[in-house]
C-alpha cells in the first residue's frame, strides 16, 4: 500500500503513513495487554445466564403491564369466578 520496502511511501489519501499506523497498532496492543482478565462468571457462563434472565424478566414485566385488567366475566358481578 505504501510502496516497496525501503522505497518512498506512496500517497495515502487519509494522510496516515505506515509508521503512524504501526505506532497506532502498537498502542492498541499495549492497551489490550493491560486490560483486566475476564472473571470466572464470564468464563463459566453464569454472567450470560443472569443477563438472559434479566432480559426475560423485563420482557415479561412489560407484557404484564400492557395486558388489560378484567374484573370478571360479563354477568358475574358479585360472584366468584372459578
Amino acid at each position: 500500500m505504501y510502496g516497496k520496502p525501503g522505497g518512498a511511501p506512496r500517497f495515502a489519501p487519509d494522510g496516515l503513513a505506515g509508521e503512524v499506523l504501526d505506532e497506532l497498532i502498537d498502542r492498541a496492543y499495549a492497551e489490550v495487554a493491560n486490560a483486566p482478565r475476564p472473571t470466572s462468571a464470564l468464563l463459566d457462563g453464569s454472567a450470560d445466564e443472569r443477563r438472559r434472565r434479566r432480559i426475560e424478566h423485563r420482557a415479561l414485566a412489560a407484557v404484564t403491564r400492557a395486558l388489560p385488567v378484567r374484573w370478571g366475566a360479563a354477568g358475574t358481578e358479585g360472584r366468584q369466578v372459578a
